[in-house]
C-alpha cells in the first residue's frame, strides 16, 4: 500500500501528468458547474421580481422569447463548433481564415433569420430585442470553439461565471421593477459581454487582417453537423414549444423549470461517457452495447439521488408544487437514456448519424402528436408524460437497430473504461 501511495505521489509530480491532470480537473468543472449556474437567474426571478405567480409568469414570458431566440441563433451557427473544430485539426496553419469563413457565411443566415423573424408577429421594439438576443448569442457561441481547441476550460469557466453574475445583479436590484424587456436587455448586455471578453482572448486567433471569405460551400460541409445538432434540440425541447405556444406563460415558466431539472438529470449520462469517447471508438460493436447496462446503472442511481433533490429545488428553492405525477414521468423521463446512449455511439462508429437524425424526427413527431393530444385534458403533465413516452419509443427504436452490432465479437477491454 505504502509503494503504491509513493508511486501516485511520483507520477503527480511528473509536469506532462500534472498538465493532463489540470486540463481533465478543469474540463470537469466546466461540465458540472456550468449546468449548477443556469438556475441561479430563473430562481431569483420567480423569488424576487416579485411574488408567485407573478414571477413565475415573468420568467414563461422570458422563456417564450428566449426559445425563438435560441432558435434562430441554433440554426445561424449551423453546425459551427463541430466543423470548424475539425478545420483546425485538420489546417492548424489556417486557423483565421477557417473561423472567418464560418462568421462571414453564417452572418448571411443571421440576416435571413431577422426576416423571418418578422412572422412572428413581434413589434419593432420587440423584433429588434430578440434579433439583438440572437446576434449576441451567436456570437459568443462563434468563439467557445478555441476554447475547445486550446481546452481553455479554466477561461471559459471564469467567463461563464462573469455572464451569471451579469445576469443576476440586475434582477437583485430591480426586484419588482423588473419587466419582460429589461430582462430581454440583461440578456442581451450580460452576453454581449461575453463575446467581447472572448473576442479579446482570442484576438490573435481570428487575426487582425480579413483573410476570410463568404463560401456557401462551407454551409454544404457543415450541413451533417448541423442536422445532427438542430433535430436533437427539437427532439429535446419539443414539449416545451408546445407548452408555449398552448399553455399560458405562467405554465411555461412552471414547466420550463422543471423539465431543465429532468435534462440535468439526464445531461449526467453524456458527463459520465463523453471523456472516454476516444477510447469508446476503439472498443468493438458489441463492447460498446455493453456498456448500455452499466451506464443504465449509473441511470438508475441519478435517478434515486437526482430525483429527491429536483423535488426539494422545486419546493423550497422555486416555491413551487409540483405533484407526485410530474416527478413520476420525470423518472421515466430520464432513464431511458442512460440505456441508449452507447448505442447512438456505436451507430457514429459505424458512420450511421443519419440513423440517429432519423430517430430524432421520429421523437419530433411522436411528442407533437402526444402533445397535441394529451396537453387539453392535462394540462403541462401531458408535456410531462409525452416526453417520458417517447424516450421509452426512442430506447425502443436503439434497441432494435443495435441488434446486428450485438452479433459482433467482443474486443478486448480498453483500461479507461475497463
Amino acid at each position: 500500500m505504502t509503494s503504491l501511495v509513493a508511486r501516485g505521489r511520483a507520477l503527480l509530480t511528473r509536469p506532462q501528468v500534472r498538465k493532463r491532470l489540470a486540463v481533465v480537473l478543469t474540463n470537469s468543472a466546466n461540465s458540472l458547474l456550468v449546468p449548477l449556474f443556469s438556475p441561479v437567474v430563473s430562481v431569483l426571478v420567480v423569488r424576487l421580481a416579485a411574488s408567485p405567480p407573478t414571477g413565475t409568469a415573468l420568467w414563461g414570458q422570458y422563456v417564450s422569447v428566449l426559445l425563438v431566440a435560441q432558435l434562430i441563433s441554433h440554426i445561424v451557427v449551423w453546425g459551427n463548433k463541430d466543423h470548424v473544430l475539425r478545420e483546425f485539426a485538420r489546417n492548424p496553419a489556417t486557423l483565421a481564415a477557417a473561423w472567418q469563413t464560418s462568421l462571414f457565411t453564417r452572418l448571411a443566415l443571421l440576416l435571413v433569420a431577422g426576416v423571418a423573424l418578422a412572422f412572428f408577429g413581434y413589434g419593432l421594439e420587440r423584433w429588434l430585442l430578440v434579433a439583438l438576443l440572437a446576434v449576441v448569442l451567436v456570437m459568443a457561441q462563434a468563439f467557445e470553439v478555441f476554447i475547445l481547441y486550446r481546452r481553455d476550460f479554466a477561461f471559459g469557466l471564469a467567463v461563464e461565471v462573469l455572464t451569471v453574475t451579469l445576469l443576476v445583479l440586475p434582477v437583485v436590484v430591480l426586484r419588482s421593477a423588473l419587466t419582460l424587456d429589461t430582462l430581454l436587455l440583461t440578456f442581451i448586455a450580460a452576453n454581449a459581454v461575453e463575446a467581447g471578453v472572448y473576442a479579446w482572448r482570442y484576438r490573435h486567433a481570428v487575426g487582425r487582417r480579413l483573410v476570410g471569405r463568404f463560401d456557401l460551400g462551407w454551409l454544404r460541409r457543415a450541413w451533417p453537423f448541423f442536422l445532427l445538432g438542430f433535430s436533437g434540440l427539437l427532439q429535446s425541447r419539443v414539449d416545451l414549444y408546445a407548452v408555449t405556444a398552448w399553455l399560458s406563460p405562467q405554465v411555461v415558466g412552471h414547466y420550463q423549470i422543471y423539465s431543465n431539472l429532468m435534462i440535468y438529470l439526464q445531461s449526467v449520462a453524456a458527463f459520465v461517457l463523453v471523456p472516454f469517447v476516444k477510447s469508446l471508438y476503439r472498443l468493438s460493436y458489441r463492447a460498446i452495447l455493453g456498456l448500455s447496462l452499466k451506464l443504465g446503472v449509473v441511470g438508475l442511481a441519478a435517478v434515486a439521488v437526482g430525483l429527491p433533490l429536483a423535488a426539494f429545488a422545486l419546493r423550497h428553492v422555486y416555491a413551487l408544487d409540483f405533484p407526485p405525477a410530474y416527478l413520476l414521468a420525470g423518472a421515466l423521463f430520464v432513464l431511458p437514456l442512460y440505456f441508449y446512449l452507447p448505442v447512438i455511439y456505436a451507430l457514429f462508429k459505424a458512420d450511421r448519424a443519419l440513423w440517429v437524425v432519423a430517430a430524432n424526427g421520429a421523437g419530433i413527431l411522436l411528442n407533437l402528436a402526444l402533445n397535441a393530444w394529451w396537453l387539453p385534458a392535462l394540462g403541462a403533465l401531458g408535456a410531462a408524460w409525452a416526453s417520458a413516452a417517447t424516450q421509452w419509443a426512442l430506447l425502443l427504436i436503439y434497441a432494435l437497430w443495435s441488434r446486428p452490432f450485438s452479433r459482433e465479437p467482443i474486443a478486448l477491454p480498453v483500461s479507461d473504461l475497463s
